[in-house]
């Protein structure tokens, strides 16, 4: 399926934190407030969009693409992945909530994901990368398979990859393209919040 296909570079965060770590990866970065981003959630077009729903499993409330699967969701202690696939199945929106070992940067957390799409298939190239007026890091990057871009928020020991992605064999669906990123500009972590302890739980079972 395109969306676990897609963003399985974006999976890979969790795991290779500490490679970013060793990477010398580290540095300060700003971290958008649980109020700043409710007030920018108000400010999104809803066309084609749910209402805003919390979602338990990655600490993070979001207004989905309305009438796009939800895909089976498997949390683990290290990272709890949620994504929805376009009715075209070309067009994939989703967010990643990971369990840092230790606390990381922003700035960190995009380098990981930013290198591990690269090593997805060949020919991955970064797009470009840049930092919102609420201080979160996006990236955009492309390999001959999928085109993807998105945005990491990180609160102490817990990182939010946030993004959405396409097909790039296929004519971008400008329509679809546009609801998932309206979807991912919904997404407010629970940054004040504990995290969910039911990561671990379902690691454990």
């Amino acid at each position: 399926m395109v969306v676990r296909r897609c963003t399985a570079v974006v999976v890979q965060t969790a795991k290779f934190l500490a490679l970013v770590f060793m990477a010398g990866g580290c540095q300060n970065g700003k971290t958008p407030t649980s109020r700043q981003l409710i007030e920018h959630q108000a400010l999104i077009d809803f066309s084609g969009l749910d209402s805003v729903k919390p979602v338990a499993s990655i600490n993070a409330s979001l207004a989905a693409p309305r009438r796009w699967q939800t895909l089976p969701s498997y949390p683990n202690a290290l990272y709890a992945h949620e994504q929805w696939k376009s009715p075209s199945g070309h067009t994939g929106v989703g967010v990643v909530d990971a369990h840092l070992p230790f606390p990381l940067s922003t700035g960190a957390v995009v380098w990981c994901a930013k290198q591990e799409y690269a090593r997805e298939g060949t020919g991955g190239k970064l797009l470009g990368e840049w930092t919102d007026d609420l201080g979160r890091y996006w990236f955009e990057a492309e390999n001959e398979k999928y085109h993807v871009r998105g945005y990491v928020v990180v609160k102490g020991l817990s990182a939010w990859v946030v993004y959405f992605g396409y097909r790039t064999r296929f004519v971008p669906n400008l329509a679809e393209i546009s609801t998932a990123a309206r979807a991912a500009e919904t997404v407010v972590p629970r940054l004040d919040d504990p995290p969910n302890p039911d990561h671990a739980i379902a690691s454990s079972n």
